[in-house]
């Protein structure tokens, strides 16, 4: 079967490999799907020091079960499934324990239904603890802010700000539900926000861009004993501009990132009941689509986000 194997900075090689049997506990995967994740970004675009290449990464695995190990008590050949790999996801075919796997409903597509993503916004709002009638901020508001989007109003978040410097994006947030959109390069943010708030900032403020200015912009919203929340995949250094005005501000700061595998799996599973139940919408947020042989330009497009993008997916047929 075929895999895409990355040796270095940009330098994808599709590689023939066998096929591997399930052991007692694991299940053999079609891959039919498979989500690029801004994590990777960083290893693709730049050798990372300390990381070895060649790298099979990929990891937000929708397919279809070929065979089952002999321990494997609830799935079967056949079954649609989402899977949360720990690396080769972009291949042909994978083999994963059973614990993590999540079936998908019928009428789901595969690319719509990438359990690891969703499982990372769903331990996210659990863990921030939202509650009914919170004004809550999020800054940046690609693939990850628009599913945040859709469980925050799930909670009861009285007033959802939406917070990007793409106009599609903040039209994309307002058809899933958001009540104000607001973006930095025309509006003055902070102004509106006092506005909005009474002057005091907003109670709930998610970081979710991933870089340095969404994080300061983000407290600088939050109001005093607020909840910050670091949801945005930071690959490198950061500069706070004022440590001692976030100290004096008592944040409630949370780093809405999980390592525990229970937790993670956790997530995954009330993640895709929310799904395969209609709670989450995906079909707005899959909206370009790429072969296998084709990952190069599928991460060139995560990178550089043309018009309208919002998440790029290797298919195989």
């Amino acid at each position: 079967m075929k895999t895409a194997v990355l040796h270095g900075p940009h330098d994808w090689r599709i590689e023939e490999v066998n096929s591997s049997d399930p052991g007692k506990n694991e299940c053999l995967i079609k891959i039919k799907a498979c989500g690029v994740c801004h994590s990777e970004i960083h290893q693709w675009d730049h050798k990372i020091p300390g990381l070895e290449y060649p790298r099979y990464i990929g990891h937000e695995v929708a397919g279809i079960i070929l065979k089952v190990g002999e321990n494997v008590k609830n799935f079967k050949s056949g079954d649609k499934i989402a899977a949360w790999a720990e690396g080769k996801g972009y291949s042909e075919e994978i083999v994963v324990k059973e614990d993590t796997l999540e079936k998908i409903a019928d009428g789901i597509s595969f690319e719509l239904a990438l359990s690891e993503p969703i499982a990372c916004t769903t331990n996210a709002i659990m863990k921030s603890n939202i509650q009914l009638g919170d004004t809550v901020a999020l800054v940046g508001m690609g693939f990850m802010g628009l599913i945040l989007l859709q469980e925050l109003k799930l909670v009861g978040a009285k007033e959802i700000i939406a917070i990007d410097i793409r106009e599609e994006m903040l039209k994309l947030s307002e058809e899933l539900g958001a009540d104000v959109m607001l973006n930095p390069l025309k509006d003055d943010v902070k102004t509106i926000i006092k506005e909005i708030t009474g002057n005091k900032g907003v109670d709930v403020s998610f970081e979710v861009g991933g870089i340095e200015s969404t994080l300061n912009l983000a407290a600088d919203i939050c109001r005093m004993e607020g909840k910050l929340i670091i949801f945005g995949y930071h690959p490198g250094p950061r500069k706070i501009e004022d440590l001692g005005y976030w100290n004096w501000m008592a944040f409630d700061i949370i780093n809405a990132h999980f390592r525990d595998m229970k937790t993670i799996l956790k997530g995954t599973h009330i993640g895709m009941e929310l799904l395969n139940s209609g709670k989450i919408k995906m079909d707005k947020l899959i909206t370009h689509r790429f072969r296998l042989d084709e990952i190069e330009d599928a991460f060139m497009a995560a990178k550089n986000k043309p018009k309208g993008f919002v998440k790029s997916v290797i298919v195989n047929d």
